[in-house]
């Protein structure tokens, strides 16, 4: 029965319809019949009983529609989603204000819901009478024209938006300026809640595109996505989009296509704490990029492979990688590729102990954030610019700029950044003694890592907690929580995994001293 109120789209005249079916059928099943509607191409059809029928009723709220309104009603059926917006409901070919007032025209029959405002969805049978209605009365070709202008305007905003959140300038990237002049986007904040509200509606027309073979497609919208998918997760979603969108860029020889994949999939793959996988990724694309002298392109995937060099304790190639980065950036100009340098370059010099060196570039490439009106870089550089005053014995600015950081991305959404924050907080509350506090920062930290399948935050979480249980006596649970943690370092050939061995060893020898390693660093 729960199955048969899922095929009837919910809608109570869908459902007593059915009811009506089985009652006059008594030889009928609801399982059969859910069967028959679950496989049918026209539920619509099956829906019908005497001279009634679901399509009959939707037809009577159609009716009552002008004919402008009715075309609007069938090209909303041709939207691969289920939500859509004024703007994209205006690509039918009326203005702005004539497609909102078409919309609330379907909203008073009652043909669509409004679950946000100004977004509006249509019920699965409500959207198979409009596609059915669009097939009998549209042309092909207008048909395929109306669907080609949604896809090109979901395309070239979600450039626009992706420009504007990610942390860099991407090669060649599209230009969604006609498209965002028509939705007013012009910070990170706005391009961010522009893209997670469309989110669903993105991957619908990315399904779509791959469905129907339009790789060019496929490699533009998965780019315009890249850097939602980076921040907000699923990463194992995410990657197998950008593997997706590699192979869609190899069918069309697409070789800077390729190379953006290549990089958004190693980027992916760190966060994932696939470091091998990352690497790979990244060295085909550097090659990439190195064969067609696209040095932007050089610099962003060096970036990215010098915080794999970092995740993996090769310090010195880290340090290499991303001055090289740094000087790539500052001859191109490009602000932005310089602060996400000094910042990981700073986040180097922390793990080889050159805190003031460490501290001198957070603050630098803070400066530059600010300047950029980039929020997310400025949790960053607070962040790493906390751990650094917290190796130097400087507690207090510790907590004032960890909070800071903190409070930014809770503000952006940014689960990543929160999850890491909150593990530093405790390291810095367990030090301090609060064991209880501590201990809450370490466990809201594990829960987000493990909701966006963070792989370091995870490990770096059991073992804050390893460490708090430690300290307040209790040693086997320590011990257990605390082989948990290794067990994800050495999966991913993280650095932290040698001294958090050393740890466990030292919990079956002499008394444990609970002091400010580099394990604790996280």
């Amino acid at each position: 029965m729960a199955e048969l109120t899922r095929l009837c789209g919910y809608l109570p005249l869908a459902i007593g319809m059915v009811a009506r079916q089985l009652h006059h059928h008594p030889a009928w099943t609801a399982a059969g019949r859910a069967a028959e509607l679950a496989s049918a191409r026209d539920r619509l059809e099956l829906m019908a009983t005497e001279n009634l029928s679901v399509a009959a009723a939707f037809n009577l709220s159609y009716a009552d529609l002008t004919g402008q309104q009715q075309r609007l009603f069938r090209r909303l059926g041709l939207h691969p989603g289920a939500d859509i917006e004024a703007h994209a409901a205006a690509l039918d070919g009326t203005g702005l204000a004539a497609a909102r007032h078409g919309l609330e025209a379907l909203y008073d029959q009652y043909l669509i819901a409004e679950p946000a405002q100004g977004r509006y969805r249509l019920h699965d049978l409500i959207r198979e009478h409009a596609r059915a209605l669009a097939g009998r009365l549209d042309p092909d070709s207008d048909r395929d024209q109306a669907t080609e202008r949604l896809l090109d305007y979901y395309q070239h905003t979600a450039a626009r938006a992706d420009a504007l959140i990610a942390r860099q300038a991407r090669p060649a990237s599209a230009d969604g300026a006609i498209w965002a002049a028509g939705l007013g986007l012009e910070d990170r904040e706005q391009a961010l809640a522009w893209a997670r509200a469309e989110r669903a509606s993105l991957l619908a027309c990315l399904d779509h595109a791959t469905a129907a073979g339009q790789h060019a497609r496929v490699i533009a919208l998965t780019a315009g996505l890249a850097s939602l998918l980076r921040r907000d997760g699923p990463w194992v979603e995410a990657i197998a989009r950008h593997t997706t969108a590699i192979q869609a860029a190899r069918q069309l020889g697409d070789r800077l296509g390729q190379a953006g994949a290549l990089t958004d999939l190693g980027d992916v793959r760190r966060l994932a704490g696939d470091y091998p996988g990352a690497v790979e990724a990244l060295e085909q694309a550097m090659a990439i990029y190195r064969d067609l002298g696209d040095r932007l392109g050089q610099a962003n995937a060096l970036n990215k492979l010098g915080g794999i060099r970092w995740a993996t304790g090769d310090y010195l190639a880290a340090a290499d990688a991303q001055e090289q980065t740094l000087r790539i950036c500052q001859d191109l100009g490009d602000r932005l590729g310089q602060a996400t340098a000094l910042s990981d370059l700073g986040i180097v010099r922390l793990a080889t102990g050159d805190y003031p060196g460490a501290a001198g570039a957070q603050e630098e490439a803070l400066s530059i954030y600010r300047d950029l009106g980039s929020r997310l870089g400025q949790a960053n550089a607070l962040h790493y610019l906390g751990v650094a005053r917290r190796l130097t014995g400087d507690d207090q600015g510790a907590a004032e700029e960890l909070e800071q950081a903190l409070a930014i991305y809770r503000d952006l959404g940014d689960r990543d950044g929160e999850a890491a924050t909150l593990n530093e907080l405790g390291t810095l509350y367990r030090v301090g003694g609060d064991l209880a506090q501590a201990e809450r920062c370490h466990q809201q930290a594990l829960d987000l890592a493990r909701a966006i399948a963070s792989s370091s935050n995870e490990a770096n979480a059991l073992a804050g907690l390893g460490r708090c249980a430690l300290a307040a006596g209790h040693a086997t649970r320590a011990e257990g929580l605390l082989r948990q943690a290794l067990e994800i370092f050495q999966r991913t050939g993280a650095a932290e995994a040698p001294a958090l061995l050393a740890e466990l060893a030292a919990l079956n020898g002499p008394p444990h001293h609970d002091g400010d390693g580099a394990a604790d660093d996280g």
